[in-house]
Protein backbone atom coordinates (compact mmCIF):
# COMPACT_ATOMS: atom_id res chain seq x y z
CA UNK A 1 0.00 0.00 0.00
CA UNK A 2 2.98 2.52 0.55
CA UNK A 3 4.12 1.93 -2.72
CA UNK A 4 0.81 3.14 -4.07
CA UNK A 5 0.51 5.74 -2.37
CA UNK A 6 3.81 6.67 -3.28
CA UNK A 7 3.03 6.74 -6.98
CA UNK A 8 -0.03 8.77 -6.16
CA UNK A 9 2.18 11.60 -4.55
CA UNK A 10 4.40 11.79 -7.02
CA UNK A 11 2.13 11.98 -10.48
CA UNK A 12 0.25 14.59 -8.25
CA UNK A 13 3.03 16.80 -7.91
CA UNK A 14 3.95 16.55 -11.38
CA UNK A 15 0.69 17.63 -12.76
CA UNK A 16 1.39 20.48 -10.35
CA UNK A 17 4.55 21.32 -11.73
CA UNK A 18 3.18 20.74 -15.67
CA UNK A 19 0.38 23.08 -14.62
CA UNK A 20 2.30 25.89 -13.25
CA UNK A 21 4.92 25.75 -15.55
CA UNK A 22 2.14 26.32 -18.52
CA UNK A 23 0.81 29.00 -16.56
CA UNK A 24 4.06 30.48 -16.33
CA UNK A 25 4.78 30.41 -19.85
CA UNK A 26 1.49 31.63 -20.78
CA UNK A 27 2.27 35.26 -18.55
CA UNK A 28 5.50 35.36 -19.90
CA UNK A 29 3.66 35.31 -23.55
CA UNK A 30 1.58 37.70 -22.40
CA UNK A 31 3.87 40.04 -20.93
CA UNK A 32 5.65 39.93 -24.36
CA UNK A 33 2.90 40.94 -26.23
CA UNK A 34 2.54 43.45 -24.25
CA UNK A 35 5.37 45.20 -24.74
CA UNK A 36 5.56 44.99 -28.41
CA UNK A 37 4.62 48.11 -30.31
CA UNK A 38 0.58 47.82 -31.72
CA UNK A 39 0.71 48.63 -35.72
CA UNK A 40 -1.25 51.81 -35.68
CA UNK A 41 -4.56 51.47 -37.91
CA UNK A 42 -5.28 52.42 -40.83
CA UNK A 43 -7.07 55.43 -41.33
CA UNK A 44 -10.73 54.17 -41.76
CA UNK A 45 -12.86 55.74 -45.01
CA UNK A 46 -16.02 54.65 -43.10
CA UNK A 47 -17.60 58.46 -42.16
CA UNK A 48 -19.46 57.46 -39.48
CA UNK A 49 -22.12 59.24 -38.04
CA UNK A 50 -22.48 62.75 -39.64
CA UNK A 51 -20.37 63.08 -41.18
CA UNK A 52 -17.27 61.93 -38.31
CA UNK A 53 -14.64 59.61 -39.08
CA UNK A 54 -12.45 57.52 -36.40
CA UNK A 55 -9.21 58.94 -37.56
CA UNK A 56 -7.83 61.03 -34.42
CA UNK A 57 -5.62 63.63 -33.57
CA UNK A 58 -4.16 64.27 -29.98
CA UNK A 59 -4.63 67.63 -28.71
CA UNK A 60 -3.47 68.87 -25.43
CA UNK A 61 -5.38 68.32 -22.34
CA UNK A 62 -5.65 72.33 -21.11
CA UNK A 63 -8.96 73.60 -20.57
CA UNK A 64 -10.11 76.57 -23.18
CA UNK A 65 -7.16 75.26 -25.28
CA UNK A 66 -7.14 72.09 -27.49
CA UNK A 67 -9.97 69.62 -26.75
CA UNK A 68 -9.44 67.45 -23.56
CA UNK A 69 -8.15 64.12 -25.31
CA UNK A 70 -8.29 63.69 -28.62
CA UNK A 71 -10.75 65.14 -31.12
CA UNK A 72 -11.64 63.89 -34.29
CA UNK A 73 -10.15 65.71 -37.29
CA UNK A 74 -13.60 66.33 -38.88
CA UNK A 75 -15.42 67.62 -36.22
CA UNK A 76 -13.24 71.00 -36.09
CA UNK A 77 -14.82 73.96 -37.75
CA UNK A 78 -13.77 74.74 -41.34
CA UNK A 79 -11.27 77.48 -42.11
CA UNK A 80 -12.25 80.49 -41.03
CA UNK A 81 -15.64 79.29 -39.04
CA UNK A 82 -16.57 78.12 -35.85
CA UNK A 83 -18.61 74.92 -34.94
CA UNK A 84 -21.22 73.80 -32.89
CA UNK A 85 -20.07 70.07 -31.86
CA UNK A 86 -23.27 68.38 -30.20
CA UNK A 87 -22.65 65.01 -28.20
CA UNK A 88 -26.03 63.64 -28.03
CA UNK A 89 -28.23 60.13 -27.74
CA UNK A 90 -30.46 59.23 -30.24
CA UNK A 91 -33.86 58.80 -28.39
CA UNK A 92 -33.18 62.00 -26.15
CA UNK A 93 -35.92 64.59 -26.30
CA UNK A 94 -33.30 67.34 -25.10
CA UNK A 95 -30.50 66.41 -27.49
CA UNK A 96 -33.58 67.14 -30.47
CA UNK A 97 -34.54 70.44 -28.93
CA UNK A 98 -30.54 71.36 -28.81
CA UNK A 99 -30.02 70.90 -32.97
CA UNK A 100 -32.84 73.07 -32.96
CA UNK A 101 -31.85 75.69 -31.55
CA UNK A 102 -28.19 75.09 -32.65
CA UNK A 103 -29.52 74.47 -36.20
CA UNK A 104 -31.31 77.64 -36.04
CA UNK A 105 -28.55 79.93 -34.87
CA UNK A 106 -26.46 78.47 -37.31
CA UNK A 107 -28.43 79.40 -39.85
CA UNK A 108 -28.44 83.20 -38.92
CA UNK A 109 -24.40 82.88 -38.62
CA UNK A 110 -22.23 82.72 -41.87
CA UNK A 111 -19.16 80.25 -40.90
CA UNK A 112 -21.07 78.64 -38.29
CA UNK A 113 -21.47 74.80 -38.66
CA UNK A 114 -23.63 72.36 -36.70
CA UNK A 115 -22.16 69.08 -36.27
CA UNK A 116 -23.69 66.23 -34.26
CA UNK A 117 -22.18 62.80 -32.53
CA UNK A 118 -24.33 60.01 -31.14
CA UNK A 119 -22.27 58.95 -28.71
CA UNK A 120 -23.36 55.65 -28.68
CA UNK A 121 -21.63 55.21 -31.87
CA UNK A 122 -18.58 57.03 -30.48
CA UNK A 123 -18.53 56.05 -26.84
CA UNK A 124 -14.33 56.87 -26.71
CA UNK A 125 -15.36 60.76 -27.27
CA UNK A 126 -17.14 60.24 -24.17
CA UNK A 127 -14.04 59.68 -22.19
CA UNK A 128 -11.79 61.61 -23.34
CA UNK A 129 -14.15 64.97 -23.70
CA UNK A 130 -15.29 64.49 -20.27
CA UNK A 131 -18.63 63.89 -21.69
CA UNK A 132 -21.11 63.66 -17.92
CA UNK A 133 -24.70 64.55 -20.33
CA UNK A 134 -26.30 64.52 -23.40
CA UNK A 135 -27.00 66.98 -24.84
CA UNK A 136 -23.74 68.49 -24.37
CA UNK A 137 -22.48 71.25 -27.26
CA UNK A 138 -18.68 72.19 -27.71
CA UNK A 139 -17.90 75.47 -29.85
CA UNK A 140 -15.09 74.54 -31.71
CA UNK A 141 -12.73 76.55 -34.14
CA UNK A 142 -10.69 75.39 -37.14
CA UNK A 143 -7.72 74.09 -35.54
CA UNK A 144 -9.83 71.78 -33.05
CA UNK A 145 -9.72 74.11 -30.05
CA UNK A 146 -12.47 73.96 -27.48
CA UNK A 147 -13.71 77.48 -26.95
CA UNK A 148 -16.89 76.88 -24.77
CA UNK A 149 -19.28 74.20 -23.97
CA UNK A 150 -22.96 74.12 -23.08
CA UNK A 151 -24.59 70.89 -21.40
CA UNK A 152 -27.89 70.38 -21.81
CA UNK A 153 -30.23 72.18 -24.02
CA UNK A 154 -28.80 75.76 -24.54
CA UNK A 155 -31.06 78.87 -24.50
CA UNK A 156 -30.88 81.04 -27.99
CA UNK A 157 -29.53 83.73 -26.28
CA UNK A 158 -27.08 82.13 -23.98
CA UNK A 159 -25.54 80.55 -27.20
CA UNK A 160 -25.53 83.83 -29.23
CA UNK A 161 -23.66 85.77 -26.39
CA UNK A 162 -21.03 83.11 -26.21
CA UNK A 163 -20.26 82.95 -30.18
CA UNK A 164 -20.43 86.77 -30.34
CA UNK A 165 -17.06 87.32 -29.03
CA UNK A 166 -15.24 84.49 -30.54
CA UNK A 167 -16.68 85.20 -33.80
CA UNK A 168 -14.95 88.84 -33.64
CA UNK A 169 -11.79 87.03 -32.79
CA UNK A 170 -11.96 84.09 -34.71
Amino acid sequence: MPGWVLVVVVVALVVVLVAGLALALLRLRRRRAARLPMPSPAPVDDPGPEGTRRDLRAVSPHPSSPVSGVLPHDLAAPPGGLALLQLSSQFSADCRASRAVLTDVASEHPGVTVREVDVAMRPELVRLLRIDRTPTTLVVDPRGVELARTVGVPRRADLLGTLAPLRRTG
